[in-house]
């Protein structure tokens, strides 16, 4: 199974035709059986609509507007290529109301979806989102697969959770305008890895998109990480690309090889998880200096 993670650069394209001339380059570069691109690439088609300049919520409604547009043209590609897709993420209208929802696509073109659970600051006062309310796995030909929408990476427990369900694999499409946020989701990455043993795969947004306060500046390097263990690299860095270099970054991977990991490494993350709710019930404090009487 060859997997593509895609450090994605938002661009101001014409239109659709125009985007999808983009996106064919790309997936032709890539030539994998699953894509992975970043949070908030659904911006472009707000973009695309040309909203006016100004408030961050002209920008989520004009995204919200054409998040089905966006999945639809992810379909295309998906069954073009013969592959599946995790088309990123952007703001999309649910019940509760807007929500960053992420998709993922089949090669014959069947959509689930995973909303971001866990919103940054920036994300609950400035763009007013709708946390998601479900955590889900997905079951396709190619393994059980979950998701953990940039954020939602750093919270250990949503990703042991699909673990414990099933998930061979962990997708983290990320958006972060800093190194210092991008250090935080790529070292959450590779701890999920560990903990988990099993894979993750980050696809980061890069590069600087001029009158778009949601998307004004990213940084983050794509990268595939696995558990550091027999017959797997000793840093767990499965492929990796440049800083802030757009492009699909691949490999060629047997999912088996790194679940055998579980059975057979040097250590039982996965399996030992559960010895620590047997040493966090009480916490005791042990008096090492002596206080004067």
């Amino acid at each position: 199974m060859k997997i593509a993670a895609v450090a994605y650069h938002i661009q101001r394209v014409s239109g659709w035709v125009a985007h999808e001339a983009k996106l064919a380059r790309l997936f032709e570069q890539a030539d994998a059986d699953l894509v992975v691109l970043p949070e908030y690439a659904a911006i472009e088609a707000g973009i695309m609509a040309g909203p006016p300049e100004g408030s961050v919520q002209d920008w989520v409604t004009a995204a919200a507007d054409r998040a089905g547009d966006w999945v639809d043209q992810f379909r295309q590609m998906a069954m073009r290529y013969n592959c599946h897709v995790l088309a990123g993420s952007g703001p999309c209208r649910d019940t509760t109301g807007i929500v960053n929802r992420s998709w993922l696509i089949s090669p014959s073109g069947h959509v689930q979806h995973q909303d971001k659970l866990i919103l940054t600051p920036y994300e609950r006062q400035h763009m007013a989102l709708t946390p998601g309310r479900d955590l889900r796995i997905f079951d396709t030909t190619l393994g059980k697969i979950g998701v953990n929408i940039c954020y939602d990476s750093e919270f250990p427990l949503l990703a042991r959770a699909q673990t414990e369900a099933g998930a061979q694999m962990i997708l983290v499409p990320a958006a972060t305008d800093f190194p210092a946020g991008q250090t935080r989701v790529r070292q959450s990455c590779r701890a999920r890895a560990i903990e988990n043993q099993c894979l993750v795969v980050h696809a980061p947004l890069v590069g600087s998109v001029e009158g778009c306060d949601i998307v004004d500046q990213s940084t983050g390097r794509a990268a595939i990480f696995g558990p550091p263990d027999h017959g797997l690299p000793s840093d767990g860095i499965l492929a990796e690309g440049k800083m802030d270099l757009a492009g699909p970054v691949s490999a060629n991977l047997d999912l088996s090889v790194i679940s055998a990991s579980r059975d057979l490494g040097q250590v039982g993350n996965f399996a030992h998880w559960i010895e620590q709710d047997e040493r966090v019930k009480t916490v005791t404090t042990a008096r090492l200096d002596p206080f004067d009487p």
